[in-house]
């Protein structure tokens, strides 16, 4: 078996390679609710953004909730937060992200590398 830490390191390497290999999907948004549903391919999910900046410069942006409790996250590395301005602009309004639907701790994210991913509505 695969050691936790191990597992984390190796999602975090893989994620980005899949974001940037998968085109945002063009069918409608999805509601955040069925992004589970969708892990494994390229979508848009709509959804209440709230924006969670950790000490460590990484960024999460919950659709729907917070936490563990939001149904998506989109996640953004501190190694990509210069591409991403305003951020805390975005808190409570609507968007839609796009992107490939991975699973990070049995939950749906999007690893975002391009401001492009998110839109407001």
């Amino acid at each position: 078996m695969i050691p936790v830490n191990t597992r984390i390191r190796l999602a975090r390497l893989v994620l980005p390679l899949a974001a940037f290999f998968a085109s945002p999907a063009l069918a409608d948004a999805i509601a955040s609710q069925d992004a589970a549903s969708h892990i494994g391919e390229s979508a848009t999910v709509k959804g209440r953004v709230s924006i969670t900046f950790m000490p460590s410069g990484e960024v999460y942006l919950d659709l729907d909730g917070q936490g563990d409790n939001a149904p998506l996250s989109a996640y953004v590395s501190r190694w990509n937060r210069p591409r991403f301005q305003d951020l805390a602009r975005l808190d409570g309004r609507m968007v839609e992200i796009s992107g490939w639907i991975g699973a990070f701790r049995a939950r749906p994210e999007i690893f975002l590398q391009d401001p492009g991913q998110i839109t407001t509505k």
